[in-house]
C-alpha cells in the first residue's frame, strides 16, 4: 500500500465566534438561558379595567368574582404557549381578548370552559367582563 505523503497545510482554530443576534437582543436566547439557569418565568399579567361604577355592591362583587376567574384562566392558557407567540396562539383558538371581554360574562365561561357554578349567573345577567351591557 502507499503511503500518504506528509501534508503541508497549516491547521487553523477560531479564537472567535460572533452570533448574528447579540444575546441581550433576543427573547429566545433569553428564555433559553433562563431556563438552562432554573430561573422561573413570571406568569403573563393582565392589566384589570375598572368596573362600571353604576352597578350595585352585590353585582360588582360578583363581577369582580368573575374577571378574577377569566384572567386567570387566560394568564394559565397563554402560559402554555411560546412567549413571543401568546397572544396570536390564544386569539387564534378563543378570540382577541378584548373581542372576548366584549362577550357576555356567560359566554366568556362557557368559550374558556370554567365552572359556570361559581358565580351567581342572575346577578350578572348580560354584563361583559368591564360591566356594560353588550348591545
Amino acid at each position: 500500500m502507499p503511503e500518504n505523503p506528509p501534508s503541508n497545510r497549516t491547521k487553523v482554530t477560531v479564537q472567535e465566534a460572533h452570533l448574528l443576534v447579540s444575546p441581550a437582543q433576543s427573547s429566545k436566547l433569553a428564555a433559553l438561558r433562563d431556563r438552562a439557569r432554573g430561573v422561573e418565568v413570571a406568569p403573563v399579567v393582565i392589566p384589570a379595567n375598572p368596573i362600571n361604577t353604576a352597578l350595585s355592591d352585590d353585582v360588582a362583587a360578583e363581577l369582580r368574582k368573575a374577571r378574577r376567574l377569566i384572567d386567570g384562566r387566560c394568564a394559565v392558557i397563554m402560559g402554555n404557549y411560546p412567549k413571543a407567540k401568546q397572544n396570536k396562539l390564544f386569539s387564534l383558538r378563543f378570540g382577541p381578548i378584548e373581542e372576548l371581554k366584549k362577550l357576555p360574562v356567560s359566554v366568556i365561561f362557557k368559550r374558556l370552559d370554567l365552572d359556570s357554578q361559581l358565580l351567581d349567573q342572575r346577578l350578572l345577567g348580560k354584563l361583559d367582563y368591564h360591566g356594560h351591557t353588550p348591545e
